[in-house]
C-alpha cells in the first residue's frame, strides 16, 4: 500500500456525492449571509488552512484510533513507545 501526498481535497456532500473542494463556495456563502468580501475571503482562507495543514498530533491520534480497532496491540505498543521516549 502506498501513501500519497494530498493534492486535492474532496468534499462529501449531504447526498453523499463527492466534489472537489472549492473555497469560492465558502466565500459565496459568507457573502450571501452579508459578510464583506474581506471577511468572506478570510473565513475561506482559514478554513482551507485548517483542512490542508494538519497538526502531526491530529494525524497521530487518527492513526491510533484506527489501530485501536484494527490492531489494538499495535496501538498499545505505539503508545508505550511514545511514553518511553518522552519520559527518557
Amino acid at each position: 500500500m502506498r501513501c500519497y501526498k494530498v493534492v486535492n481535497l474532496v468534499v462529501i456532500k449531504k447526498n453523499e456525492e463527492e466534489e472537489k473542494f472549492n473555497s469560492k463556495k465558502i466565500i459565496n456563502a459568507c457573502k450571501a449571509a452579508r459578510a464583506s468580501e474581506e471577511i468572506a475571503k478570510q473565513v475561506a482562507s482559514e478554513i482551507t488552512d485548517e483542512f490542508l495543514k494538519l497538526k502531526s498530533s491530529r494525524i497521530r491520534e487518527s492513526a491510533l484510533q484506527k489501530l485501536d480497532s484494527l490492531a489494538p496491540e499495535v496501538a498499545n505498543s505505539w503508545r508505550e513507545f511514545d511514553t518511553d521516549v518522552k519520559n527518557s
